[in-house]
């Protein structure tokens, strides 16, 4: 285990949020931390570099749902995650290239943490973007190795420094991936040296200010202790990308992570108290995911899920 200063203020002072328990394996339990200056919610202390792949096995099965393939699917629940999952991509990627006016055959994208490639794929195979143009960096083994058998697109294994020092990309994708990085600051500064002069960054991140994270507190599943190491607001986002010439210029609502997460989350409160996660409790969970949608409608910080599109400052 590893306890660090905060990466955005380099302050060591933390004061304590919540204990939080391990979604897929019900004796872990671990520390959410505010930093005292600049109010980043992070996990400290947490597993190193070297010891953190364990935590994305743990569970009866030893399968982590973004790393989940139609290869690796073993139950109806696998299978109708991945069905609700294909349903989504055509959005996601329409999303991750909205307002993009270069030509499909000249754009040049980045996935980092590209799980099982389905996006790239889909750029690809859908969007047209030719497979040479496309990229992606995956460190977990079975997932890269799934992605690169079924795109033929080059998958990294360590990160974005095993690419070639010239290669320049017109958007570089963060899909629920930022929050699972050690070196923060490291990729982020090798993410600003990728970026093509007039590029865009997407990120899709947790909100820890959502209706949904209020409501379940220590047992809203978007934490998922401890492989998302940080959480990020707006703020402490903004503050972070502003050290590496970054700026944020368009947030959206990504609505279709509300029922999974009020669903699981429910799933998780339920567990906590030692309730069977039963028709009453389901029922609440597919109340307050139709909650959590409208009220991200009239007010998007109220999003399970919030997408950051990012350029350079100036």
């Amino acid at each position: 285990m590893e306890t660090v200063p905060c990466p955005i203020c380099g302050s060591p002072d933390f004061e304590l949020s919540f204990e939080l328990p391990d979604r897929l394996d019900p004796s872990g339990r671990w520390k959410l931390v505010r930093s005292t200056s600049c109010g980043l919610l992070m996990l400290n202390p947490r597993p190193g570099v070297t010891e953190i792949h364990d935590y994305y096995h743990k569970g009866p099965d030893g399968a982590y749902d973004p790393h989940l393939h139609e290869t690796l699917a073993r139950s109806p629940r696998d299978r109708i995650y991945l069905f609700a999952r294909r349903l989504l991509l055509h959005r996601k990627a329409s999303l991750v290239l909205h307002t993009e006016k270069k030509a499909a055959g000249d754009l040049r994208v980045l996935e980092i943490g590209c799980s099982t490639g389905d996006l790239l794929n889909h750029l690809h195979r859908k969007k047209g973007i030719p497979a040479e143009n496309l990229a992606g960096v995956e460190t977990d083994a079975r997932a890269a190795g799934i992605a690169e058998s079924h795109s033929g697109i080059t998958i990294y294994r360590t990160g974005i420094d095993e690419m070639e020092k010239e290669m320049r990309f017109d958007r570089i994708v963060f899909w629920h991936a930022l929050e699972h990085l050690h070196d923060l600051n490291g990729v982020l500064a090798g993410t600003a040296g990728r970026l093509e002069r007039n590029g865009t960054v997407v990120v899709a991140l947790p909100n820890p200010e959502s209706r949904d994270a209020r409501r379940y507190r220590e047992n809203w599943v978007a934490w998922d202790a401890p492989r998302h190491l940080w959480h990020f607001t707006p703020a402490t986002l903004a503050e972070l990308l502003a050290a590496h010439g970054l700026e944020i210029f368009w947030t959206t609502p990504w609505i279709a992570d509300t029922l999974y997460t009020c669903w699981y989350s429910g799933k998780l409160a339920a567990a906590a108290r030692g309730r069977r996660f039963g028709f009453p409790a389901m029922a609440d969970a597919l109340l307050q995911s139709a909650l959590g949608v409208a009220a991200s409608l009239f007010r998007i910080r109220q999003a399970s899920t919030l997408v950051y599109f990012i350029r350079r400052r100036g």
